[in-house]
């Protein structure tokens, strides 16, 4: 083989492996950026059972709805006898008020539940107009009870997938019961 046949091969190589790296590295930066793209898209949900179908994730922000439905289902296990409270939903002090008061009923030989009408939100937090039934024996007696609920927002767990936490409830006096004027 002659020095300029041999010089010309090296030059041919050399001219191949710069286009075939010049197209591996363009190819790279696609693929970076397809990959990029797909890790900011919302993740697909499917939620098995005897129809699978996709789940749209929640979002951070509280519908009035599903502030409405955990209130629900926090005050029940704040305030209903029957219902055992799980963590997650009360915060420490209120777990500890709640107690006291079941050990009150239950020396008493009472039991309580609470049945919510509605939710307002207020400045300060929520305002829920309900309903306490206190039994002793098979005596019922239904009473207004109006609360002042103060949340706080957490991470959603399996535990709590509301995101919420009661950090107090206060029952809110009615002013005409008292005879007080304005």
């Amino acid at each position: 083989m002659k020095y300029t046949e041999a010089w010309s091969s090296v030059v041919s190589q050399n001219f191949n492996l710069k286009v075939v790296t010049i197209l591996l590295g363009a190819l790279s930066v696609l693929l970076t950026l397809i990959t990029l793209k797909m890790s900011f898209k919302d993740s697909v949900i499917i939620e098995r059972g005897c129809f699978s179908r996709s789940v749209q994730p929640t979002k951070d922000e509280h519908s009035k709805q599903e502030v409405e439905n955990f209130l629900r289902e926090a005050l029940s296990q704040r305030f209903d006898s029957l219902v055992m409270a799980t963590d997650g939903l009360l915060s420490p002090d209120e777990l500890k008020l709640r107690d006291q008061e079941q050990k009150e009923f239950a020396s008493r030989n009472m039991k309580q539940r609470l049945i919510v009408n509605f939710v307002t939100e207020t400045v300060e937090g929520f305002k829920v107009d309900a309903d306490r039934v206190i039994s002793v024996g098979d005596v019922r007696s239904a009473f207004k009870f109006s609360l002042a609920v103060k949340l706080e927002s957490k991470s959603r767990s399996l535990a709590n997938p509301y995101g919420l936490l009661i950090v107090s409830t206060k029952q809110i006096e009615d002013k005409s019961k008292t005879g007080e004027s304005k």
